[in-house]
């Protein structure tokens, strides 16, 4: 038994010592035999600092003859501390970036911080700290993260939203859009958070009422608020959605369509009068039927609108009746003339709408209510029994309906009281904030003057610093008195600046055009750099932001494209929402409960919900860590109580114990390991269910990768003999060159058209396994066999690049220097390998988004033929005859270099065909659907 003690300890302590004695290529000259963490770990640390030093030497440069290619993550919220959806962004992020790298184009791949809102400032005041500082500590935090997890983003283009140099240009669009018309102040119904004390959005409000960021039913109150006018811009932001290629942005496109509506009506500012007296502000109501403007007789709110108020009775009894008519007049825009208003608790409204425009001409119960009321009824349509006319429409009298609906709200436009024709559920973008931690609406306020814009010269307006901690519900920029109070820039009086700050979405609507020009303190940007780096080519992000985020981006580039900023108006080309990562939850199951055992005296019902058609009762299932499970038995109980757990795959979160600390698991499997892992298996838009038996697959085959090279090596360094003879050799090589060079067109095709990364990494799998079959001797002789594992390490550096930095390194010392390959330089810095040029491709025929066939041609045939000549080719063979009855019309020609080329079709008779028979055909002419590549 001694023995075997002594033993055992001598072993551990031969291969602690083996372990300690490790050292990467660049020290030793030699790869380790095995590849393991603790190797893993060295070269990383190695390599670290010179990855490092080669992202920080890129630049941008407009003056450039490389092609551009702008890759572009959601900038993150500086909470301190990287999440594994960080991860999972960042890296698929860097993947791209590389990959284009390595294809020899100009990318542009910048990061920042969306640095101000309500998260950093509730953290501050929970804390006792100044938002500024929390901010701050927490950027440099997350940037030593990213670096640690080798993404190569363009750090001299960094900035923060909360720096001054960066809103003075959001305060500057502000104006422009204020100058333009588009920003107004109104009193209106707004959501009130009455855990975070400010005003939202509707849109930062869910389908149950709860606010987007602190989750508590929002309230509603009357508040005069200020609000861009991003309605005016619906029918651009729909026409707009047909420039995207839809098959990429596939879903986004309808959620989009869905969320802007059908421009089905227009909005009207009518001016509201109390006797001699003009109120503030306008009546604002949706019609539709703006052509018909001439024929209203009253317009009719509900009893929750704003202006139903005592003070505005005739009678102190009308509050009491159905209908009655208030003690205020509206002005008609186009004719001047008066227009009764109508209190109605009978009438019905628009789902979306609290006043209604009354046109007896094409509505009965208005003129029915018009009589009632003793109202006027004006006549503006006549009709010959094929089309109606206007009459009594001033000069606009004459026109058709449809003619008369354009020339109306144009002039409505013109005049800037209405006009843009939008849909009844979208709202204007409600952007006051009653909070400190924002950017500073550069408006003053005026007793003689009203509102006045704060002078561009004098931009910007900075956030001062306040005298304790901010406190919820008020807008604490009051209390800072120098800088509140000041002169009125118009008139020289006494006036106030707006102390409310504005919805950090304006921050994160036009940041990509920032990063092209970070330093610029004369405008937001130059539009020559804009013009040659935008739009961008590739933006990945939550699908979560595929509403809002989108939304107001797409609406300030519209805007910025307007008025002259820059010439392309929609920001994205490919749009890609990449998955959440989500841990296995465990939670005690719910159970029902009688309503004498609810307390209903607070404001929410704590840790009870209220669920079905009936009213039930029962308590929110508890989160509980995995220790607490007890997984012995037939199903998971918890320990201490054996009540059955639910297991469950959910979105990773402190609350419900299944998140995963990047650091740790970098810590422990390496940077390289980590980034395999979250990209392997599962597709960008996926969910992906994280769980650490991955590493067990990308350790595993890391080894593999490892070992082909160190055969490699050894082979040629040993000089091992060639055992077969030259024709069993030859058939080697032609192996060899089939298997490469098909996984080198794939490869391409899947990072560079589909975006596809997971499958790229199982197509890298698959090469592997076929190197695996090379014996030794051949793999040391085969010039071949040097090509293809030099293009493998090639192709595997943006998942893995200090790996694959190590794999090169040593590679290299034994590379024959009679491929193509740049041996004195990294790995990082060759090209991106292609098929070679005598290699065939695919042309393949498409019609109605079904690849029907496809004919085989040379590479460097293909990629001369022109968009005629591939329209030929295809027209002209055997295979396209059956098609020429349903007469399919060419739509357009697609070639990637070192990818396969695809001829589209349009055809009214040929249907989408989904057949299993034709599915197995096209599984035969493609053998792989990207889609459902896994490994």
């Amino acid at each position: 038994m001694t023995w075997c003690i002594l033993r055992a300890l001598r072993v551990s302590q031969r291969r602690i010592k083996w372990h300690q004695m490790r050292h990467v290529f660049n020290e030793t000259g030699q790869l380790e035999r095995e590849f393991d963490r603790d190797v893993s770990r060295k070269l990383e640390d190695y390599w670290k600092p010179r990855l490092k030093e080669q992202h920080a030497k890129r630049c941008i440069t407009p003056a450039t003859d490389k092609e551009k290619y702008y890759v572009l993550s959601m900038f993150p919220y500086p909470s301190g501390q990287l999440h594994m959806g960080h991860v999972r962004v960042y890296t698929i992020s860097d993947v791209m970036a590389r990959f284009h790298r390595l294809r020899g184009k100009q990318v542009i791949h910048p990061m920042g911080w969306d640095a101000f809102g309500l998260p950093a400032e509730n953290a501050a005041i929970e804390r006792g700290l100044d938002p500024k500082l929390w901010t701050t500590t927490n950027i440099a935090s997350m940037k030593q993260q990213l670096d640690d997890l080798f993404c190569s983003f363009d750090w001299e283009s960094e900035f923060a939203t909360c720096h001054p140099s960066y809103y003075k240009w959001t305060q500057f669009i502000f104006l422009k859009m204020y100058e333009a018309g588009l920003v107004y102040q109104k009193e209106g119904q707004v959501n009130w958070d009455p855990v975070d004390k400010t005003v939202l959005a509707d849109e930062q409000i869910d389908e149950a009422g709860r606010s987007w960021r602190s989750g508590a039913i929002a309230e509603k109150r009357f508040l005069r608020q200020w609000y861009i006018q991003t309605t005016a811009y619906t029918k651009d932001l729909i026409e707009g959605l047909d420039e995207v290629d839809t098959s990429l942005w596939k879903d986004i496109v309808r959620i989009q369509k869905d969320w802007l509506g059908k421009c089905e009506g227009c909005r009207l500012n009518f001016d509201i009068r109390k006797g001699e007296e003009k109120l503030d502000e306008p009546l604002i109501v949706f019609t539709h039927n703006p052509e018909l403007v001439y024929g209203i007789s009253h317009i009719t709110l509900s009893p929750s609108h704003r202006l139903n108020t005592p003070e505005n009775y005739r009678n102190p009894q009308d509050g009491e009746k159905k209908r009655f008519v208030l003690n205020l007049q509206a002005i008609n825009p186009f004719s001047g003339k008066t227009i009764p208003i109508v209190v109605s608790r009978t009438a019905r409204f628009d789902e979306y709408s609290d006043a209604h425009l009354a046109i007896p001409d094409i509505s009965e119960p208005d003129g029915l209510v018009a009589a009632e009321l003793d109202i006027p009824v004006p006549s503006v349509l006549t009709s010959d029994g094929q089309q109606e006319t206007l009459v009594n429409s001033a000069q606009f009298s004459g026109l058709n309906r449809s003619d008369a609906l354009e020339e109306i709200t144009a002039h409505a436009r013109k005049k800037r009281f209405g006009g843009h024709m939008c849909s009844s559920k979208l709202n204007d973008w409600l952007i006051s904030r009653q909070r400190y931690w924002g950017t500073p609406i550069p408006l003053i306020k005026c007793p003689k003057c009203k509102n006045v814009p704060v002078p561009i010269e004098d931009l910007p307006v900075e956030l001062p610093t306040l005298p304790g901690t901010t406190e919820k519900g008020t807008s604490p920029l009051a209390q800072v008195s120098d800088w509140y109070n000041i002169k009125c820039p118009k008139c020289g009086g006494p006036a106030t600046r707006e102390t409310d700050t504005m919805d950090t979405f304006l921050d994160s609507s036009w940041y990509f055009f920032r990063y092209l020009d970070p330093q610029n303190d004369a405008a937001p940007f130059s539009k020559d750099k804009a013009d040659h780096f935008m739009p961008v080519d590739l933006y990945i992000g939550g699908k979560e932001h595929a509403v809002l985020h989108l939304f107001f981006a797409r609406f300030f580039s519209h805007f910025l494209h307007n008025s002259g900023h820059v010439s392309t108006r929609e920001p994205f080309i490919n749009l890609l929402t990449q998955g959440m990562v989500l841990g296995e939850s465990y939670s005690v199951d719910g159970r029902y409960i009688s309503k004498s055992n609810v307390d209903f005296t607070g404001s929410v019902l704590c840790a009870w919900c209220i669920v079905g058609l009936g009213e039930s009762y029962s308590v929110d299932g508890r989160y509980i860590s995995k220790s607490h499970v007890d997984f012995t038995g037939p199903a998971p109980v918890e320990k201490s109580t054996g009540q059955k757990v639910l297991v469950q795959w959910e979105k990773m979160s402190k609350s419900k114990y299944n998140g995963v600390d990047p650091q740790e698991i970098i810590k422990e499997y390496g940077v390289d390991a980590t980034r395999l892992c979250i990209l392997s298996n599962v597709a960008p838009k996926s969910d992906r269910k994280w769980t650490y038996e991955v590493f067990k697959g990308v350790m595993a085959w890391q080894r593999r990768v490892w070992d082909t090279v160190n055969s490699f090596i050894q082979g040629r360094s040993q000089n091992i003999p060639l055992q077969c003879d030259p024709q069993k050799f030859k058939e080697y090589e032609d192996t060899i060159y089939n298997f490469h060079n098909e996984c080198l067109v794939r490869i391409t095709e899947q990072l560079s058209q589909q975006f596809m990364i997971n499958a790229a990494i199982s197509r890298l799998h698959r090469h592997v396994k076929n190197f695996k079959k090379v014996p030794v001797d051949v793999l040391a002789h085969s010039p071949q066999a040097e090509l293809a594992l030099a293009d493998l390490i090639i192709m595997l550096s943006p998942m893995a690049p200090a790996f694959a930095s190590e794999l090169w390194t040593a590679m290299k010392s034994q590379a024959s220097g009679r491929t193509h390959h740049k041996w004195d330089l990294g790995v990082l810095d060759q090209s991106w390998p292609l098929a070679d040029l005598d290699f065939p491709l695919s042309l393949d025929c498409c019609i109605n988004e079904d690849v029907k066939f496809h004919l085989k041609i040379p590479r460097k045939e293909l990629e001369q033929l022109s968009e005629a000549d591939a329209i030929a080719t295809i027209t002209s063979s055997k295979q396209f005859q059956s098609f020429l009855d349903r007469a399919p019309e060419p739509t357009g020609f697609t070639i990637d270099r070192g990818c396969n080329g695809v001829v589209t079709f349009s055809s009214t008779t040929v249907q989408r065909n989904k057949s299993k028979t034709f599915t197995k055909k096209k599984k035969k002419l493609r053998k792989e659907k990207d889609s459902t590549i896994e490994q």
